[in-house]
């Protein structure tokens, strides 16, 4: 018998064979070092992707808090001071963007600002006058300087070669919206 030739278990049919898996030693290592540098190049691109869309998310809220301000203002309305009385036309106004921004100027509620400008003018001025909100005139309902820190540092290319990170730098939003004041009821028009 020639015992240069190894044995072989007999094949049975529908066994499986089992086959080596082609992996050396050292390559389940290999994988989790890919991996781990696979995952340091997505991770960053994942809170990147959150924060524009979080960015993107404020821009859109502010500008409709000033769209409804503005819908609520042409109208003359004043809301309740929830003692019987009522607010002021434009703490008014205020109150409805505060509320439509859902939560995002809790804190920052000087950086809404109510102006009417004289439509009759040729260069539209700022109306600062006691009866600025009748109709006819222009509101105008601004949230200036909204201040947004991203998660993600910013970074500037200062020369060719270096590439220097901004401390923590707000980015800041601005966000109007203008409509023409209806004509005021037959009461009269609001107080401011």
């Amino acid at each position: 018998m020639d015992r240069s030739r190894k044995w072989r278990r007999p094949e049975v049919a529908g066994s499986i064979s089992p086959r080596p898996s082609g992996r050396k030693h050292g390559q389940r290592g290999a994988e989790a070092l890919a991996g781990a540098l696979v995952m340091m190049m997505i991770l960053p691109l994942m809170f990147m992707i959150v924060d524009i869309g979080w960015g993107i998310f404020i821009k859109v809220s502010l500008q409709h808090a000033v769209r409804e301000a503005v819908r609520y203002a042409i109208t003359s309305q004043t809301a309740s001071d929830g003692s019987g009385g009522s607010l002021g036309h434009i703490a008014s106004i205020k109150s409805v963007a505060l509320k439509a921004a859902g939560g995002l100027l809790a804190g920052q509620e000087s950086k809404v600002s109510v102006r009417f400008y004289d439509a009759g003018s040729s260069t539209l001025t700022e109306d600062l006058g006691p009866s600025r909100n009748r109709g006819g005139n222009i509101v105008m309902v601004n949230i200036e300087n909204y201040e947004y820190s991203p998660l993600i540092p910013v970074y500037k290319i200062g020369d060719l070669q270096k590439l220097e990170i901004l401390e923590d730098p707000p980015i800041q939003i601005t966000v109007h919206a203008a409509d023409r004041m209806e004509s005021c009821p037959v009461s009269g028009c609001a107080a401011l």
